[in-house]
């Protein structure tokens, strides 16, 4: 979107399952209307944002025991602020990308129970038994018939996430992205597509939720060829697994922590994906590595604000980036906002060699 001047940017990291950092994201970024309780967080939250654009930077699933309700909250907000002329922009995160390929190792338990009493009891209502279930080979049916590509959650929600967004002088990711990755990918309005096409696909054969199987070995093979069926159809823009350098995986600009990124090559790699960008974009926005706080390296270009905030990782204390835009006369104006009400110029947020400065 053609941003105004002084038009509001707010950012957070990671969620990973827990409703209550995603009600102090909120918060703190000053777009939900504080709740009394999390009942009403969840049931009447209240977009006080205006025209502000506010990014997720991916990772809603996974490690914490209630992602519908999170992506609840973040679809009731997003209508809301579409209404009042801001947006609330969801990014795919590698935890997004695992669930939706069948792949559940990093699970909460108590995230399975949350959607089978929301999705499983459903469809074993809507269909008259539970028979469906017997396709995915028990490999958690009623989260896998949800996020797969082409599953009860494809259109009305995965569709609508991003891999990337430039607004204005920024670019959000949830890793990060190279040159070769606009060049490979169609820049950031291919990658997106990309990743839509295939997730509102079915790539496996039909459904058989009469669960008509001959035995076990016909119904292992059935659920074994789904998942390679999703898989292969990945895009690579957000494929890979551990140690891949995909947009939704690479850390060469986030890690270690709270420290300039051990990867050498690293000032080059932004500097070159931000040329390639072109259009003035000055600095990328990332997740996916937990940091102790928001934090900027590469000479202020590469802004890692995942804080590992749920209490799946590390019970890391909320914090929101926010950038107010300059417009085509003025410098960008860069914030950290705390859950206790600061509002930290960016500038104190530089780390060089080791430190923070």
């Amino acid at each position: 979107p053609n941003l105004k001047k002084h038009q509001r940017i707010v950012s957070f990291g990671d969620v990973h399952g827990d409703f209550m950092a995603l009600v102090s994201f909120l918060v703190t970024a000053k777009v939900m209307q504080a709740p009394d309780s999390l009942e009403e967080a969840l049931k009447n939250p209240k977009w006080i944002g205006g025209d502000t654009i506010c990014v997720s930077c991916g990772d809603i699933m996974d490690r914490g025991p209630n992602e519908l309700a999170c992506l609840r909250l973040l679809s009731n907000i997003s209508l809301q602020s579409a209404a009042a002329g801001g947006a609330l922009i969801v990014l795919y995160g590698n935890h997004e990308v695992l669930n939706s390929a069948g792949m559940f190792h990093y699970v909460d338990p108590n995230g399975n129970v949350e959607m089978e009493r929301s999705i499983g009891c459903a469809l074993d209502s809507q269909l008259g038994h539970n028979r469906w279930r017997l396709q995915f080979g028990g490999n958690e049916p009623s989260r896998w018939a949800a996020f797969e590509p082409g599953g009860l959650l494809s259109d009305g929600c995965l569709s609508k996430m991003n891999v990337a967004v430039v607004l204005g002088r920024n670019v959000f990711v949830h890793a990060g992205l190279t040159k070769e990755h606009l060049e490979e990918f169609g820049g950031v309005l291919g990658m997106n597509k990309l990743a839509r096409d295939w997730i509102i696909r079915v790539h496996h054969k039909e459904n058989n939720n009469d669960g008509d199987y001959k035995g076990a070995k016909e119904i292992i093979a059935a659920a074994e060829s789904r998942s390679q069926a999703a898989n292969k159809a990945m895009p690579n823009c957000i494929g890979g697994g551990i140690g891949s350098p995909s947009p939704v995986w690479m850390r060469d600009y986030s890690q270690p922590h709270d420290g300039p990124p051990r990867n050498a090559m690293a000032q080059e790699m932004i500097d070159a994906a931000l040329e390639e960008l072109g259009n003035d974009v000055q600095r990328m926005v990332v997740g996916h590595t937990p940091q102790s706080y928001i934090n900027s390296a590469l000479k202020g270009k590469a802004w890692r604000i995942d804080v590992g905030a749920s209490k799946g990782v590390m019970s890391g204390t909320p914090e929101v980036l926010e950038i107010i835009h300059g417009g085509d006369d003025e410098n960008d104006e860069v914030y950290v906002l705390t859950r206790e009400g600061e509002r930290i110029p960016g500038k104190y947020r530089h780390v060089m060699d080791d430190a923070l400065i």
